[in-house]
């Protein structure tokens, strides 16, 4: 009895032993690892390797090139939301990331006219807004999900398209009319 209390102290002592060992060596590896990401913090790492987090946007399309895909969209986006969510750089984390930010964008279609004209500095007429997501790299990728309506903005408020297009129609016949003036004016043969 008193040689099997023995044994099972020496086995704890050893085991004690051995845990301080590793203790120790574990210390070692994540001081020598605190040490290297130091090092690599103080240089400069290049932007392309950058990973961005999932980021949403809508942008109209007077803003992007539908036919070229790989053209970025131009100027900023009329919705854009950071969700501070990190997927895999790979197609799935893709499809995650895009299915997270329509999630996130439905709540907003029910007041989406007066939220997309009170963002955009512009006035836009018959433009639809189409999804685009950020996964991983800082370049906005085209979902082709779009919300199915047009938009149409003046001075910052929404406004009816066939509204609008009743306005374009009579300022285009008002400074033809104009023009037609001042060229019968100007022009010597009517005198």
């Amino acid at each position: 009895m008193v040689h099997r209390v023995r044994a099972v102290v020496i086995i704890i002592k050893l085991s004690c032993l051995l845990s301080c060992c590793l203790l120790i060596n574990s210390q070692k590896v994540r001081l020598r690892k605190a040490k290297q990401a130091e090092l690599e913090g103080n240089v400069v790492m290049p932007k392309s390797t950058e990973v961005v987090p999932c980021s949403c946007a809508i942008f109209l399309t007077g803003q992007f090139n539908k036919q070229n895909r790989t053209e970025p969209p131009r100027g900023n986006p009329a919705i854009q939301l950071e969700l501070m969510q990190s997927y895999p750089c790979n197609s799935a984390g893709n499809k995650q990331c895009s299915n997270r930010c329509l999630d996130a964008i439905l709540k907003h279609l029910p007041n989406s006219p007066a939220l997309i004209c009170g963002t955009i500095d512009r006035d836009c007429f018959r433009e639809r807004a189409y999804l685009f997501y950020q996964n991983c790299s800082p370049r906005w990728v085209n979902t082709n999900f779009s919300a199915g309506r047009e938009f149409c903005c003046q001075n910052d408020r929404p406004i009816r398209c066939t509204k609008m297009a009743a306005l374009i129609r009579r300022t285009l016949l008002a400074s033809n009319s104009t023009n037609t003036a001042n060229d019968e004016r100007l022009d010597p043969t009517t005198e």
